[in-house]
């Protein structure tokens, strides 16, 4: 049913003319007849008593008045909601790793934010357990974690490595051997640690600039990323010392398996992409 046809029969009803309620509407008296026998035929019911100089409402013109105000008003809020829903911007959160955000992801949250300039990003850091979680329940879209999540309701893409680097502040770097923090780079990293280390360190920490801000202000060594700490290896505040390990870290951008033809898949193939071309 035309709302239109309600908001006639509402002006009929307000006015108790045929010709005035034409009038406010700007159409002809002739159709707001017809809308009214539209209505009438629609409810197989009379909704006007038509004496000569008198026109009153039904008992079931009265109840079908205040199911017609109800209907209109609940249309604009209709229009109204999906005027915002239109406006409001699509959805899209990346969490990282407390070590993947120091060692890859800070240094580009600017152009990240420039990406999704049509959306509404949110970013976070969290452990992988939530970071795995939160994709399962589909409240995260992008987890960048060092090591993939060996799950097939996951996809893992290789979007880049960053270089660590062990780095002491002392330059015979034994003189701080009982000061040697350990940085959380991943599950791969730490069983190539084992390996390698037997080392007990004075601080475990999952971030890289807590490890940095410990070593600038009591001494120790852990491992770094090289981008993070070259300018203080130059100026001689930090020291490189050699390590066994392999310091080129992988990078993955976990995502929860969705149709291929998603819009949602096709943003998140998009992102994949530009994290690989800014890697």
């Amino acid at each position: 049913m035309d709302i239109r046809v309600f908001k006639t029969f509402i002006q009929v009803a307000k006015t108790k003319h045929f010709g005035h309620a034409a009038e406010n509407l700007y159409i002809t008296q002739a159709a707001v007849s017809a809308r009214i026998k539209q209505l009438e035929e629609f409810y197989g019911t009379q909704l006007f008593i038509r004496d000569k100089n008198n026109l009153r409402l039904t008992p079931s013109g009265e109840t079908l008045l205040a199911h017609a105000h109800l209907m209109i008003e609940q249309l604009e809020q209709s229009k109204q909601a999906i005027t915002t829903a239109k406006k409001q911007k699509t959805q899209f959160t990346i969490a990282a790793t407390p070590n993947v955000w120091d060692a890859f992801f800070s240094s580009r949250i600017q152009e990240t934010i420039d990406f999704f300039s049509e959306v509404s990003l949110g970013t976070e850091i969290s452990v992988r357990e939530v970071i795995q979680r939160k994709l399962g329940e589909k409240t995260l879209d992008v987890g960048l974690l060092t090591d993939p999540i060996k799950d097939e309701d996951f996809t893992n893409t290789l979007i880049g490595h960053f270089e660590l680097a062990l780095v002491s502040t002392s330059e015979n770097h034994l003189d701080v051997i009982d000061h040697y923090i350990l940085v959380d780079w991943g599950l791969t990293f730490l069983k190539e640690h084992a390996l390698h280390h037997k080392l007990q360190p004075s601080l475990r920490t999952s971030a890289a600039m807590i490890a940095l801000e410990v070593l600038l202000s009591r001494g120790g060594f852990a491992y770094l990323p090289l981008a993070l700490v070259s300018t203080l290896i130059t100026n001689k505040t930090l020291y490189k010392v050699e390590t066994p390990l392999l310091t080129k870290r992988p990078i993955y951008m976990v995502t929860k398996n969705q149709s291929s033809t998603s819009p949602q898949n096709e943003l998140l193939n998009n992102y994949g992409s530009f994290l690989k071309s800014n890697a």
